[in-house]
């Protein structure tokens, strides 16, 4: 049964001081720190580890690049569903959940504070924080793109159960 658990979330900060360079993140280094956040917070609630999986990730990279390169924010900006764009990489799945946020801070981000200011965002939303510790979830795959106009780091968190 599909269920439809989706939240979004708008995290911004403040402007960066003068003269400055802003950090810059490890943008390949990210998905991997949110998974093990993810994972830490699921066995501090009593959760099943989540594995990764390479067809949610590239469900999840396609979508958050989409959102970077449009500047649309939605759980259907495309047009599609979560369950269709995982469907589209070949994942079969009876379970499907999705979190999307985007985070700005003209200062930038260190890798580990943006992956952590995702989760912490998402912890915080009770429909984020749900699809977080879905008991249905056995799988997961995280994605961050950056928008080049804007400045804007999208997040896509897919969770998923194979059938």
């Amino acid at each position: 049964m599909t269920q439809r658990l989706w939240a979004c979330t708008l995290l911004a900060l403040a402007s960066h001081p003068l003269g400055a360079a802003p950090l810059v993140p490890d943008l390949a280094k990210v998905p991997s720190l949110v998974v093990q956040e993810t994972n830490d917070l699921r066995r501090e609630n009593g959760r099943a580890h989540l594995e990764r999986d390479a067809k949610l990730e590239d469900a999840a990279r396609d979508f958050a690049r989409y959102l970077a390169r449009t500047g649309r924010f939605d759980h259907d900006a495309d047009g599609r569903t979560p369950g269709a764009r995982a469907r589209s990489q070949g994942y079969k799945w009876c379970f499907i959940a999705e979190n999307i946020a985007y985070q700005y801070d003209s200062r930038g981000y260190a890798t580990e504070a943006l992956a952590r200011q995702l989760l912490e965002g998402w912890k915080k939303s009770a429909g984020h924080r749900k699809n977080l510790l879905a008991r249905e979830a056995t799988q997961t795959a995280v994605a961050i793109a950056r928008s080049e106009k804007t400045g804007y780091y999208y997040a896509v968190q897919l969770f998923g159960r194979p059938c």
